[in-house]
């Protein structure tokens, strides 16, 4: 009767297996963190008010945070739930934070109520008329997540006020699926 035994060399393994191995657990590494940047996790508390003009009268209650890179700006989207229409997903309503050449943050207010498809109507938020205007973006941490927070209580001429305080944390760079991309 033959035996199965396993037979096993006392040599060291050859450099090319070596390099071989650690070339796979690169590739497995560089895989998960490709999933792990664009998965889109972020997460967003609070709300943002706006009744009158110029931004008309709305809320909206951001669930996700996005990295405003893929959109080819500094700073962070936060926004509501993704909506499908059609063949197109997108979001509508939300505030778009972008980061100013010389430092400090503009905002933009996306009214949900004036939109064709996905593209809503965004104004600027203007800072003067803020008694409240407090944003912090942090830069991309070690997991390429963007977080922060943006509280604004302003009141402006027309009559209409703006109201946010919101905090997000975990914002990915994540390709858009509607018809946000190419705004």
């Amino acid at each position: 009767m033959r035996s199965l035994f396993l037979v096993t060399s006392s040599k060291p393994p050859t450099k090319w297996k070596i390099v071989k191995a650690v070339l796979i657990v690169l590739a497995i590494l560089a895989l998960a963190f490709t999933i792990f940047r664009s998965y889109p996790q972020g997460s967003v508390t609070g709300d943002i008010r706006s009744t009158g003009a110029p931004h008309g009268d709305f809320v909206v209650r951001p669930v996700t945070c996005v990295s405003g890179g893929h959109w080819g700006f500094d700073g962070v989207w936060v926004v509501p739930e993704t909506l499908t229409s059609g063949d197109r997903s997108g979001f509508k309503g939300g505030l778009k934070i972008v980061k100013r050449g010389a430092g400090g943050w503009d905002a933009y207010a996306e009214n949900p109520n004036i939109c064709q498809g996905f593209k809503c109507r965004q104004l600027h938020v203007d800072e003067k008329h803020c008694r409240a205007f407090d944003v912090a973006v942090s830069d991309m941490s070690i997991w390429l997540r963007t977080s922060g927070h943006a509280t604004f209580d302003c009141a402006f001429p027309e009559g209409g006020t703006l109201k946010a305080a919101l905090i997000f944390d975990g914002c990915a760079e994540v390709p858009s699926e509607g018809g946000d991309a190419d705004l």
